[in-house]
């Protein structure tokens, strides 16, 4: 079978001529597709031949002599013998396939992705209201790999992605990169991912860490995003974009695994609405705080040696369909959807997750899940009510509760010049 995107015809009524293509070779030569040719792997030279309904197509006597693989479309008239016809009722198509040094005739699939991508999909969740969305992903590994690619596959179209590391083998049973991406920057493979599932995803992608050196360009991509999703590691790139998308009155959501994934926990910020990740660090106790990894020297999986666990992936699983799910009610707020519901249930700024009674946390004595239905158990979402601390250094007025803590008064003057005079 030869595949062919519709919109490589769909828009020459009337015309006639010659288009060099690539197709890639799968499946032993049973299947030869032009979606995605440029991704690599075993190509071979094609031609797409238009040409007026009134001509009597020759395969031999069309394309170029290093064609492999011939389509000729026509206006459609009556199918006759030809292989294919395009599903909008339109064109007709004769597929060859050179071998055994002659031109075969193989059957023709043409495929309308633009309007069919999202067909199955479309009155369960109306996804035309995120075309003109924009995300930014800061951290690509596990959680965030699967984080963007779903979003990609909600139908939104432009997506920023940012991280420094590179795919290594130990990363492939938690990500959505394979076995072919090892040694790639993580960024790069999982935008051939979302390339993957939607060719029309515009995905701008920066192999940088979240630095105070890259302080500024973080903040554009914040800039030209609806939401920022951050899902990278180090405490100290958190506390960048934390500060950066309170200053800019964007919205974003930090997850986090905790070691051996054995739970994490989300934080969903509403710039000077809910709590910042400044206010959740300075309300938690730093045994709370530790349990979440946060460093590459404590990864979420080794941060002791261990016997190794199945289920790791699984574990990551509940994390990331989570940040999708408060990432989109986010995106669709204000917007005519039937999904509004949801606003009433996801009201909390902080989540927790558990996936098992961890030994040496603060959740090994839970009682076991069995029937029971109230109390705090394992594999189950908690929602906590957080409140803003009104003296954060990020999102509060830190310097007038001080003040007034110690008895002083200040001034709007005296405020201004400590504004003009602070530095990151």
């Amino acid at each position: 079978m030869i595949v062919i995107l519709a919109e490589m015809v769909s828009d020459r009524a009337g015309w006639e001529g010659w288009l060099p293509c690539q197709f890639r070779c799968l499946d032993e030569g049973a299947t030869y597709s032009a979606i995605n040719a440029d991704r690599g792997g075993d190509t071979v030279q094609g031609s797409i031949i238009v040409m007026n309904r009134h001509k009597k197509p020759c395969v031999s006597s069309v394309g170029v002599p290093e064609d492999r693989v011939r389509v000729i479309v026509r206006p459609c008239q009556a199918t006759g013998s030809l292989a294919g016809v395009g599903s909008d009722g339109k064109w007709e198509m004769l597929g060859y396939v050179w071998r055994d040094s002659t031109w075969r005739e193989v059957p023709v699939l043409m495929t309308p992705i633009r309007q069919e991508l999202f067909s199955r999909t479309r009155g369960l969740f109306e996804n035309e209201l995120l075309a003109d969305t924009s995300v930014f992903v800061a951290g690509v590994g596990s959680v965030g790999s699967v984080v963007a690619l779903e979003l990609a596959k909600q139908g939104i179209i432009n997506l920023a992605l940012m991280d420094h590391d590179r795919m290594e083998a130990a990363n492939l049973i938690r990500h959505v990169a394979g076995l072919s991406d090892i040694g790639r920057y993580k960024v790069f493979a999982v935008a051939d991912a979302i390339q993957e599932k939607n060719p029309y995803a515009k995905v701008d992608t920066c192999n940088r860490m979240i630095s105070w050196e890259t302080y500024d360009l973080a903040r554009e991509y914040i800039r030209e995003s609806d939401l920022t999703v951050c899902a990278a590691d180090g405490r100290e790139g958190r506390l960048i974009l934390n500060k950066l998308c309170v200053e800019e009155g964007k919205p974003i959501i930090f997850v986090g695994a905790f070691r051996r994934a054995c739970g994490g926990q989300i934080l969903s910020v509403i710039p000077h609405q809910t709590p910042c990740y400044q206010c959740f660090l300075q309300a938690l106790p730093e045994s709370i705080l530790g349990q979440e990894a946060a460093d590459d020297e404590a990864p979420a999986y080794s941060d002791r040696p261990i016997e190794a666990e199945p289920g790791l992936s699984n574990d990551i699983a509940p994390l990331s369909q989570m940040v999708v799910k408060l990432a989109l009610q986010r995106l669709i707020a204000g917007k005519p959807t039937a999904l509004h519901s949801l606003d009433e249930d996801l009201v909390a700024s902080w989540y927790i997750w558990l996936n098992r009674r961890e030994a040496e946390t603060g959740y090994s004595e839970l009682e076991p899940l069995g029937f029971h239905v109230n109390g705090m158990h394992i594999l189950r979402w908690y929602g906590v009510n957080l409140s803003r601390d009104p003296a954060c250094q990020c999102c509060g007025d830190l310097i007038r509760h001080a003040a007034e803590r110690e008895g002083f008064e200040i001034t709007a003057e005296d405020m201004a010049a400590f504004t003009s005079s602070e530095v990151r």
